[in-house]
């Protein structure tokens, strides 16, 4: 039987400077029904070790929420034998899984007085989708995607104060248009529903909606990958951000590194909202794959290309940081440079294609 091994988050706000993960290794966890049974057991081979003792509270493992009372064994089937435990906010934490809420609670007194007191139980449940949401940390003021599946919850009981959910959630400054999708289908359908009738309402300048696809010279061409290989980039460290289920060749000996299974936007959609928002997203993606050690990056949608070709002088004035020797191209100029073909619109990049 294999041996299971945590990795658990550990902090004191009262005493320690920084965060640390302490290791602990269980060979008995087939007697622990749910992860709450296995968390019991270790704060009590860990008197010192704290979490929230509520069965319905949310813990990330290996970085995805979980509610403590799920059956430990399908958390192993789905995520293996070494688990990462963090609370829900690393950034909040006052005692080792225990976060502080006070931001998630603050977001609905501007609800309260539209609904009951009962209704904040229902609230009270959703603090994972506010926490594990990708824009809070970008904008910490959002409302949360928590607040907006709430309302939506809350039109369909109280549908006479449809309008005034509705002023309230599409805040120009943190509302509900700040939205970055997720992989919960339930939350997209809220969050689409919300916004088609703040509209339909006319109660938000729809211009300020960048949701236009824009066309660029390295999209013009659709070179396919080709099946003779000339070049196969091998020792390249080679950064990825792609939307699509684009598959490369397994005869490239390049080294891939996703930069979009987290944060699926590039703050394109954003720029008429918050400019300096979308600049501080694109300017966030590209250095982390510039730092990882990645010779360029493939995108492959003219949205995510402008974002970090074309505003890249506006990326490293929002930085404070130089990535001149850094470069983006298309997927299709990739599948062409795989080929051996240097294609026209290479030149047309503001950061220049070099090492190839």
């Amino acid at each position: 039987m294999k041996d299971l091994e945590l990795r658990i988050f550990r902090f004191d706000s009262r005493q320690d400077y920084e965060a640390y993960y302490k290791p602990y290794v269980y060979n008995n966890y087939e007697n622990f029904a749910s992860f709450y049974d296995l968390l019991l057991q270790i704060s009590d081979d860990d008197i010192y070790f704290e979490f929230e003792k509520n069965e319905n509270a949310f813990v990330l493992i290996n970085n995805k929420p979980f509610k403590l009372n799920t059956p430990l064994n399908k958390i192993l089937q789905n995520e293996g034998y070494e688990l990462k435990i963090e609370p829900l906010s690393t950034k909040r934490a006052v005692k080792d899984l225990i976060i502080n809420k006070d931001d998630f609670y603050d977001r609905f007194k501007l609800i309260s007085h539209l609904v009951s007191e009962e209704d904040r139980k229902i609230y009270e449940k959703y603090d994972y989708l506010y926490y594990t949401s990708k824009i809070l940390k970008y904008l910490p003021s959002y409302l949360g995607d928590s607040f907006f599946y709430f309302v939506e919850q809350m039109i369909k009981k109280y549908p006479d104060k449809k309008e005034s959910f509705l002023k309230i959630i599409k805040d120009e400054s943190r509302g509900i248009f700040y939205h970055v999708k997720t992989e919960n289908l339930a939350l997209e359908q809220a969050i689409d529903f919300l916004k088609q009738e703040i509209l339909k309402a006319k109660l938000f300048d729809e211009t300020l909606l960048n949701n236009k696809e824009i066309i660029l010279e390295s999209f013009r061409s659709e070179f396919k990958e080709p099946s003779d290989i000339k070049y196969n980039f091998k020792d390249f460290n080679i950064g990825l951000f792609i939307r699509k289920d684009i598959k490369f060749s397994t005869k490239l000996e390049a080294k891939f590194i996703s930069f979009s299974k987290n944060l699926k936007t590039s703050g394109f959609e954003f720029l008429n909202l918050d400019e300096e928002l979308s600049y501080k997203i694109a300017a966030d993606i590209i250095l982390k794959a510039y730092d990882a050690g990645c010779d360029f990056l493939v995108v492959d949608t003219p949205s995510d290309f402008y974002m970090f070709d074309s505003c890249s002088k506006k990326l490293m004035q929002t930085s404070g940081r130089e990535f001149n020797d850094f470069y983006i191209i298309s997927h299709y100029e990739f599948f062409a440079l795989m080929a051996g073909v240097k294609i026209e619109s290479l030149k047309s990049h503001s950061l220049k294609v070099t090492l190839i």
